[in-house]
């Protein structure tokens, strides 16, 4: 006679193994596509990040290049000793060389000439960047006055090339184009 131990013995071995074999693959198949999700978001978060410095850097590039030309082109006699510091603290590499180099030229012909350039940045985008160095485009603009009492407006197109110095981002060439 059949007990109900026998029952379930006779249901385990034929109908609950089966069950227990392809719960196992769907437990298995589960962690396996939570593992690639898990990669997927892992190499997306680090994507989103890379890209964020980037763009940053590009920023950071533009901004760096402004501050530059604006020292550049917005000078007066009055403070050009300071005007100068600020050139050169904004600058690197040749550029930094040739401004200590020509220094007494450029202060001399400001004081002589009594020059006053109140010079602003009208636009500015990136060109290039390689690295931790840039060349920048800008479009610049200068109301300037001299002790001849001439006074007229000027515009600049200026290529700026920067490179990222110990966290900062100096000019390290400046090139007037056409």
């Amino acid at each position: 006679m059949a007990t109900v131990a026998d029952a379930d013995e006779s249901l385990r071995g034929g109908v609950l193994e089966p069950v227990r074999g392809k719960c196992g693959g769907l437990i298995a198949l589960a962690w396996i596509v939570l593992a690639a999700l898990s990669v997927v978001v892992v190499f997306g978060c680090l994507a989103v990040r890379s890209d964020r410095a980037r763009e940053t850097q590009r920023h950071e590039f533009v901004d760096g290049a402004e501050a530059g030309a604006l020292a550049l082109i917005d000078v007066h006699s009055a403070t050009v000793d300071q005007d100068l510091e600020t050139l050169q603290s904004l600058s690197t590499g040749t550029l930094a060389e040739e401004l200590r180099s020509g220094e007494s030229a450029f202060v001399a012909s400001i004081r002589d000439f009594a020059v006053e350039s109140d010079g602003r940045v009208d636009t500015a985008a990136l060109a290039s960047e390689s690295g931790n160095s840039g060349v920048v485009l800008i479009a610049a603009s200068a109301q300037v006055g001299n002790s001849a009492g001439e006074s007229s407006a000027r515009t600049y197109r200026l290529r700026v090339g920067v490179e990222e110095v110990d966290g900062r981002v100096l000019m390290s060439s400046v090139e007037f184009v056409p």
